[in-house]
């Protein structure tokens, strides 16, 4: 199908000529985005160009022709970038960002199963805790009664002198000494009470293990329902109060690029991580998490460090790259092709002011360029300016022109 665009009918040449050169100076002083939004959904309205839509006409073999109208290829040059057809081999890197992040397998969450308002919380999220080391204390008035009970019935001589007359005093007492460990009392705490009289008011939380600090669910104040925990009813929920990762697992790196890269990523795939003394570390993809981020619009990965390397720490940014490796074919940049996902063209020059619109088929790509079938080594394809092609396209062709889809702009990304 050759499309002439030189007014041949309607209006008479200079009013053609007139309204086109109007229309570039509008386009290449900036208004490309308003004089086309309605070309690039489909929806054009021939009278901006000062005459209705000729009627299509046969294609050629090479595909639909633009003609540029007269007078205008003197702008061709500033209006239109171009970019070769390449064809070999491609080796390409995707360079992005990701966040060290904490190993989620080596996750530990710290549990309390005493009922209470928190009192005090003693880390904060990123310490490092060592094993025993205070997390937060809880209060709890049963337990202080309970203790209390324990040493008043310590001094009942006359209830002691019973027990040990019916021989159940040192059952007794050993059952009495596991409800007060039960509370979360050590073996020491438990001496000092029986020996000393020594009340402990608040029950402390210790850290499982060696770590640090990834979450806190609670501050001062915060009420926590563990659910019963008495000698009467074994019953026990327990409650988050934290969450730390062991020390001696790895961290990880959690990587991000555009959603429609994410068909590159694969588990296995090297990826090269910029470390804070300037080296990289080099590194395979450990997973790919199947949901793009809602929030960043990003699709996601993780790459486990193994031994974490000197000056990582959780939170922090790095620079990292995917290795994508080397594939042959043909390949044209990614802002050549309008509609990549449904039926993707490119615009080829045939020569000055003259350009033939050519389906696509995509087979691959890499982070900058695509690979694909339909055009040929040699060729020049449109890869600035093709949205206006694309306008002057449909509205020579009417309404009935294959829009194809959703295309990029002239700024993929």
């Amino acid at each position: 199908m050759r499309i002439e665009l030189a007014g041949r009918r309607g209006l008479g040449s200079s009013a053609w000529r007139k309204t086109w050169l109007q229309g570039v100076c509008l386009l290449a002083c900036g208004g490309i985005g308003v004089a086309l939004a309605p070309l690039s959904q489909g929806h054009s309205d021939p009278r901006m160009f000062g005459q209705a839509a000729p009627a299509a006409t046969a294609a050629p073999a090479g595909g639909a022709e633009v003609t540029l109208p007269p007078g205008t290829k003197e702008r061709e040059q500033s209006l239109f970038g171009l970019a070769p057809v390449r064809t070999g081999p491609q080796a390409s890197a995707i360079k992005t960002y990701g966040l060290v992040v904490p190993n989620s397998q080596a996750m530990v969450d710290v549990n309390i199963a005493v009922s209470g308002q928190v009192a005090e919380v003693y880390v904060r999220v990123g310490d490092s805790v060592r094993k025993g080391q205070p997390i937060a204390s809880v209060f709890n008035p049963e337990f202080i009664t309970t203790q209390k009970g324990y040493l008043e019935f310590l001094k009942n001589e006359a209830k002691l002198q019973v027990l040990r007359e019916e021989g159940r005093l040192p059952n007794y007492l050993k059952d009495a000494k596991e409800n007060l460990r039960w509370w979360g009392m050590s073996d020491k705490q438990v001496a000092d009470l029986i020996d000393h009289g020594k009340v402990v008011e608040h029950i402390m939380l210790d850290a499982p293990g060696d770590g640090f600090i990834t979450e806190l669910f609670v501050q001062p104040g915060s009420l926590v329902n563990a659910g019963d925990k008495t000698m009467k009813q074994f019953v026990v929920v327990g409650r988050a109060v934290a969450r730390m990762v062991a020390a001696n697992a790895s961290l990880w790196v959690e990587g991000y690029i555009y959603p429609d890269q994410r068909a590159l990523l694969r588990p296995g795939l090297p990826v090269r991580i910029g470390l804070p003394d300037g080296r990289q570390l080099e590194r395979p993809i450990a997973q790919v998490l199947p949901v793009v981020d809602p929030v960043t619009q990003r699709a996601r990965f993780l790459v486990d460090l193994g031994r974490t390397p000197a000056g990582m720490a959780v939170g922090q940014t790095v620079n990292i790259s995917l290795q994508l490796g080397s594939r042959s074919g043909t390949w044209v940049p990614r802002q050549a092709v309008l509609g990549q996902g449904v039926a993707p063209a490119v615009y080829v020059q045939a020569a000055p002011g003259r350009y033939l619109r050519k389906p696509v088929v995509v087979l691959d790509e890499t982070a900058e360029l695509l690979q694909v079938q339909g055009v040929g080594a040699g060729e020049k394809v449109v890869v600035a300016g093709k949205m206006m092609l694309e306008g002057l396209y449909r509205i020579s062709a009417g309404g009935g022109a294959n829009a194809g889809g959703h295309s990029h702009d002239d700024h993929h990304h």
